[in-house]
C-alpha cells in the first residue's frame, strides 16, 4: 500500500467518523446522478477518477484547454478542447450535471467560467466541485514552495502521485469568493462542505502526527473555514 494510503488508514482509526475529501465528492456526485443524464465533466484531463460512474448515465461529455490531456482520456463519449470560461460548442441548457475536481485553481478567468456553467445548465442543474481551499495552511505553503520542493514531496508521499503541472491561481479557492461568483452568475449554492486530511504533508510519522494536530485545532468553530479542502454543489435556479 502506498504510503499516504497508509496514513489515511491510520487517521481513520484515530477518528473512525472521518472520510477523505475525494470518497465524499464521488458519493455526493452519486446522490445525484440519474441514468437519463448529460454531465459535463470540466477540466476532465486524463483521470479515470468518475469511471464507475460514467457507465450509469445516458452521455459524459469532457472539456479541457489541453488538447494532449483529452487524447489521453479514452473514458469520455465526447471530448471537447475548450476554455472553461469560452464553451461555444456546449449547447444551453443542455447539462443535468456539471462536476469538476481539482480545477477550480487553475481557472484564470472564474467569473466568466461560472457563467458558462450557468449558461449551459439545464434549470435545476447542478455543478459538484471539489478544490483546495487557499486559506489553508497547507494549501498556502504549497503556493510558496518552489516546484523542485513540491515534486521531492510528492515522490516522498506516493510513486503513484503527480506534481501538477497546470499553472495555478487560486481565484475561486474559498468560501466566499464561491459564493461571489455563483451569487454573480445566477447559481446557488446549496451544500458546502469543508473537510481535512492530515495525510497531505504526511511525509513520515512525526509530520502525519502534526498534520492530525492541526486536523483538532482547525476543528474549532472560529476556524473550520481553513480545512484543506471545499467540497460543494451550487444549483441553477
Amino acid at each position: 500500500m502506498l504510503l499516504q494510503d497508509n496514513f489515511r488508514e491510520l487517521y481513520k482509526k484515530i477518528n473512525p467518523k472521518w472520510q477523505d475529501s475525494v470518497t465524499i465528492y464521488k458519493k455526493l456526485i452519486s446522490s445525484y446522478i440519474q441514468k437519463d443524464m448529460t454531465i459535463l465533466e470540466a477540466g476532465c484531463g486524463f483521470s479515470d477518477m468518475y469511471l464507475d460512474l460514467y457507465g450509469k448515465v445516458k452521455r459524459v461529455i469532457g472539456v479541457d484547454i489541453e488538447p494532449r490531456y483529452l487524447e489521453m482520456n479514452p473514458h469520455l463519449q465526447e471530448k471537447i478542447q475548450s476554455d472553461l470560461a469560452d464553451m461555444p460548442q456546449v449547447q444551453d441548457s443542455s447539462i443535468d450535471l456539471l462536476v469538476s475536481s481539482w480545477v477550480f485553481e487553475h481557472i484564470k478567468n472564474p467569473a466568466g467560467a461560472f457563467k458558462e456553467f450557468f449558461r449551459v445548465l439545464k434549470p435545476g442543474g447542478k455543478v459538484i466541485f471539489l478544490t483546495p481551499n487557499k486559506l489553508n495552511y497547507v494549501v498556502f505553503a504549497n503556493r510558496l514552495a518552489p516546484f523542485f520542493l513540491r515534486k521531492w514531496i510528492v515522490n516522498k508521499m506516493s510513486k503513484d502521485l503527480v506534481t501538477d503541472p497546470m499553472k495555478t491561481y487560486y481565484r475561486t479557492n474559498s468560501i466566499s469568493k464561491i459564493a461571489d461568483l455563483a451569487e454573480q452568475s445566477g447559481l446557488q449554492p446549496i451544500r458546502i462542505i469543508l473537510n481535512g486530511d492530515p495525510t497531505y504533508i504526511a511525509i513520515n510519522k512525526l509530520f502525519f502526527y502534526s498534520g492530525v494536530f492541526g486536523e483538532i485545532i482547525l476543528s474549532l468553530p472560529l476556524l473550520r473555514n481553513f480545512k484543506v479542502h471545499i467540497i460543494g454543489v451550487l444549483q441553477k435556479g
